[in-house]
């Protein structure tokens, strides 16, 4: 199944890239990591820096699945408000989640310092507007909630609004530890780095995911691997059957302009809104816009060019309307599909059934924050150790 269609822009981006052999043996390993996309390499860093010997396999080339759709928008805030989630699942769930994405982003902050290649990865500002003039009361209850448990939070009023980001809409909240980042550069990035701690890669091997052994999976080709633990951050190639039940598929559009001459926003201050679906966009260090939305709840991409591009300008035409001094010259666009969960949160942990298998699913639009906090908790896990966040993204939640 295609992940996604059209022209992307981050594969253009890197003038060289890994090659790894196809596996073409039998082979043993400790931690067994199948897929090598942004939630693979992260958790190959995480696991092989706490001293576990790491074998990832990607059934394609590495970094072109989901990853080169990704708009490299990272915030702690989440897709679910933290208002309705607490709603949904009390005070303390709630305001725990959050402070699991706000730790994860720091923590990718402090791993992006440790690798050598270049990432293009900013800490950036977000402002979420009010779309509409009601969406204000939506925003101050989420602000109440933030700031009364010190997350990063600023409340800005309409005339504030005006004056510092050029925005003439009724409210925003601004936030802060979130970033940017070449989605596809940070792979290769991680993955360079993850050789030297002694991560082993192969590349165009399909796993047979339906027959998971207790210790064993074989290769499609029928090579055995034997492992101790396995860790699937395959994404949105496969629904497994313990989360069928708890997912929604979307397909979303996006685009990347053409360099722009003229100044784009304040701060390059990544920015979205309240309506869902939701517009939000973010500039490159080479003033660049990238953007997206107009989500579906659709599991099927689209693969004609002219609608695609059609999506794209009406996206443009959005932020136009925010910014009337730009004028956006798309230069490339795509679609592609995304999964989300019922309840707004990722499916991560260890299978119910195999204590050996676990899942690290960072679904919902916040899925590196999620891979971040993911590898995290299943370094814990596998290591033996309690992790306050484990319940909250379990794969058999009800």
């Amino acid at each position: 199944m295609d992940l996604y269609a059209g022209n992307t822009y981050w594969d253009k981006t890197l003038t060289s890239q890994f090659n790894f052999e196809k596996l073409s043996h039998n082979i043993n390993s400790d931690i067994l990591i199948i897929g090598a996309g942004i939630s693979g390499a992260l958790c190959a860093y995480i696991l092989s820096s706490n001293g576990l010997k790491v074998t990832v396999i990607d059934k394609d080339k590495i970094g072109h699945g989901s990853t080169a759709a990704n708009t490299g928008l990272l915030q702690y805030s989440s897709d679910k408000r933290i208002s309705k989630l607490i709603k949904e699942k009390g005070l303390e769930d709630g305001v725990l989640f959050y402070k699991m994405c706000l730790e994860a982003m720091d923590k990718l902050t402090t791993i992006i310092d440790k690798l050598e290649s270049e990432t293009d990865y900013r800490l950036r500002d977000s402002i979420n507007y009010a779309s509409e003039k009601k969406d204000r009361k939506l925003l101050f209850k989420d602000y109440e909630y933030l700031s009364k448990f010190d997350f990063p939070v600023e409340f800005l009023e309409n005339d504030e609004l005006k004056e510092k980001y050029n925005i003439n809409k009724t409210a925003a909240l601004k936030t802060w530890h979130d970033a940017e980042v070449n989605p596809f550069k940070l792979v290769q990035a991680l993955t360079k780095k993850n050789i030297v701690q002694g991560v082993k890669y192969y590349e165009h091997t399909e796993i047979d995911l339906d027959r998971i052994m207790d210790k064993q999976v074989h290769t499609k080709e029928g090579h055995k691997i034997n492992y101790k633990s396995i860790i699937l951050s395959t994404g949105y190639t496969k629904i497994y059957p313990v989360i069928e039940d708890k997912c929604i598929t979307y397909r979303t559009y996006a685009f990347c302009s053409f360099p722009m001459n003229e100044h784009l926003w304040k701060d390059n201050a990544m920015i979205w809104e309240t309506n869902i679906p939701y517009l939000y966009f973010r500039s490159t260090p080479d003033n660049r816009i990238i953007a997206g939305g107009l989500d579906e709840e659709i599991n099927e991409i689209v693969y004609d060019e002219k609608k695609i591009m059609k999506k794209a300008e009406k996206i443009a035409r959005k932020i136009e309307n925010i910014f009337p001094h730009l004028h956006i010259d798309i230069q490339y666009a795509w679609n592609a599909l995304f999964y989300g969960s019922k309840d707004g949160m990722p499916f991560i942990g260890r299978d119910p059934i195999n204590p050996n298998l676990y899942y690290l699913l960072g679904y919902e639009g916040n899925g590196t924050c999620y891979s971040v906090a993911g590898s995290l908790i299943l370094n814990d896990i596998i290591k033996g150790k309690k992790n306050i966040y484990e319940n909250l993204v379990k794969v058999n939640r009800t």
